[in-house]
């Protein structure tokens, strides 16, 4: 296989764009006086962009480092605390927003109390050292404030809950690293998540009191307790896609579903008719139920929001009057959107299918559950399913409805082939892979997805997606920057899902981490890291599985593949980011940047790597 459009060439090197050096180590400011003078100083920076608007560059993870550096600098401080300056900075923008919301509609994510003795009894919630504990002082506050609290171990469906709506906001109190590694996955200044770095470490080796061992963390209560709402607070005007995420979200409730289903001319096509009985489900119904019952087990819904916010920044951008009076009702924009998640999920139920995986969204997949041949049909129905939705769209043109077809099945071709090409390389007895092609079948099998659900939302404005802008080459790097970052998680620790460790090796599935090796590595120990895989795919138990993978890795390491997989994950991110620019509309180019920042953030696969080595060094290994 080739490609033209992949950043790497084959046979031969990748070309890696420079990484940046090395940070300081991070560290929380010990000196009291010191953490207030930067939290004043990160106040003052917010109460400028209160009176004068907030910098364009100030939203990038570059930009916001930049600020707590000049932050650090003019408090005398050193570099090891302008992580934590960053993780204030972005705490001040957001106080008043989670201080003064409603009831119920607020998470705090509390640690342990380091100073707490014996095992705790509930793991949902933080362990704490008795009623005068500092812990239990903040736990206490924010329940009597109408806060929810939970303990950090929570975070990561504290993050998904938020997404759907479940709440408005979320403070946690958490160890600095964990928190500049979560904040480098997430728009940092588009979702109301705010935090109190917290030194663990420090905590745990002062011993003593409880309020020595805060102390010692450097959490200061009264801080915690304004970032609450008990305490102070200035306002903060912001906008950002929290309210259309969720909209997306709440698209796949039952109810939602079966209106778009019956405005599309398939009434009872996810079987709610047969649910609400709570019996169990006739066979005529069985498919219908369970396709229906798939599509609300989870996930971020990101591609019904695309096709959402596309549609919505065009109409809505003040140099699109004529877009206007050619747009279809947003109805049919929000059924069309069902109707790429459902192409999705079909997608997801064959692939864990043809893949021989078990877990999907916290539950066994549809193929565990139900059997292979029921799973295999369910997904067939939701196929179909998708092109008779867009096929009965309401108050939209045959012209518009051809396209959309188009861009459907495009999509859907493409898919099957990146696949295809997967479960061929996984058969094969040869398992030579380089580069270039292990990237074309990632955006093969990522990126048609983004580019579809960009390209509806763009047609059913009226316009071609063409003459936006060049929406096909944003979707390419997007996508395939987004599957290299999700290699490096399964190795290096994934804030968003909870995967078996390097579950693509044990897989036997063609990765890039696998092609760079191959590269690199001489060919005794690619022998040694074809048994390996081999080994691990047969392994009977964990520990044999561990062993295969630290071998895997120190192969891995020797190869450089983290930090050249690192490079690819910046290369991509940059070419889509050149790609957005092009668009024509203001508007629409703000969504793909917010796009990119969510799905492959900046910075963010160095930060799972840590330090990394110079361009020179990779190149050179």
């Amino acid at each position: 296989m080739a490609s033209s459009t992949a950043p790497v060439n084959s046979p031969g090197t990748v070309p890696l764009p420079p990484i940046a050096p090395p940070r300081p180590t991070l560290a929380c400011p010990e000196a009291k006086a010191l953490r207030e003078r930067l939290r004043a100083m990160a106040a003052d920076l917010v109460e400028s962009w209160r009176a004068g608007g907030m910098p364009p560059a100030a939203r990038t993870a570059a930009g916001l480092r930049h600020e707590a550096e000049s932050i650090a600098r003019r408090a005398g401080a050193g570099g090891e605390v302008v992580g934590w300056t960053m993780v204030t900075i972005v705490s001040e923008f957001w106080r008043e927003r989670l201080s003064a919301g409603p009831a119920g509609r607020r998470l705090l994510l509390l640690p342990d109390c380091p100073a707490a003795r014996g095992a705790a009894v509930d793991r949902s919630v933080p362990h704490v050292c008795g009623p005068s504990c500092s812990i239990a002082t903040i736990w206490t506050a924010a329940r009597e404030s109408g806060w929810v609290v939970e303990s950090t171990d929570r975070a990561v469906p504290a993050i998904g809950a938020l997404l759907t709506g479940q709440y408005d906001g979320i403070l946690g109190v958490a160890k600095l690293s964990h928190l500049e590694k979560a904040f480098a996955m997430l728009p940092a200044f588009s979702l109301p998540i705010a935090a109190v770095p917290y030194d663990l470490e420090r905590a745990a080796a002062a011993g003593g009191s409880c309020d020595a061992a805060q102390a010692a963390a450097t959490l200061d209560v009264e801080w915690v307790l304004g970032q609450l709402g008990v305490a102070g607070g200035e306002a903060v005007p912001v906008g950002d896609y929290l309210p259309l995420l969720r909209e997306a979200a709440e698209m796949f409730t039952p109810e939602s579903m079966e209106r778009v289903a019956a405005g599309c001319g398939s009434p009872d096509a996810f079987g709610a008719s047969a649910v609400a009985t709570g019996l169990p489900w006739p066979p005529m119904d069985a498919t219908a139920a369970m396709a229906g019952d798939y599509l609300t087990r989870g996930g971020k819904f990101l591609r019904p929001f695309i096709a959402l916010a596309a549609f919505d920044a065009i109409v809505a951008d003040p140099a699109a009057a004529a877009v206007r009076k050619t747009a279809a009702p947003r109805e049919a924009v929000k059924a069309s959107a069902v109707a790429i998640e459902i192409f999705h999920k079909a997608s997801l139920i064959h692939d864990d299918i043809e893949d021989g995986d078990e877990m999907r969204y916290g539950r066994p997949t549809l193929h565990r559950e139900r059997g292979v041949p029921a799973a295999i049909n369910a997904g067939d129905y939701l196929l179909g399913l998708g092109y008779r939705i867009v096929a009965g769209l309401p108050g939209v043109d045959a012209a518009m409805q051809r396209d959309l077809v188009a861009i459907l099945a495009d999509a859907h071709v493409r898919l099957a082939r990146g696949q295809g090409a997967e479960l061929w390389w996984r058969d094969a007895a040869d398992k030579r892979l380089s580069p270039a092609e292990a990237l074309e079948i990632y955006g093969l099998k990522t990126s048609p997805a983004f580019e579809a659900a960009l390209a509806m939302g763009v047609r059913l404005t009226g316009l071609q997606p063409a003459d936006a802008g060049e929406v096909a080459r944003y979707a390419l790097h997007v996508g395939t920057g987004f599957q290299v970052l999700n290699d490096l998680k399964d190795w290096c620790g994934d804030l968003e899902n909870d995967r078996r460790a390097a579950g693509d090796l044990l897989g036997g599935r063609p990765t890039v981490m696998w092609a760079l090796a191959l590269e690199r590595l001489p060919e005794d120990d690619v022998a040694r890291l074809a048994t390996v895989s081999r080994d691990a795919a047969a392994a009977s138990g964990p520990a044999d599985i561990a062993a295969a993978i630290a071998t895997a890795r120190t192969l891995y390491e020797q190869a450089g593949v983290f930090e050249r997989a690192a490079a690819i994950v910046a290369e991509e991110r940059r070419l889509a980011a050149a790609a957005a620019a092009t668009c024509r509309s203001g508007r629409l180019r703000e969504v793909l940047e917010f796009l990119l920042d969510l799905a492959v953030p900046e910075h963010a696969a160095a930060n799972l790597c840590g330090p990394v080595k110079t361009v020179s060094a990779v190149a050179g290994g």
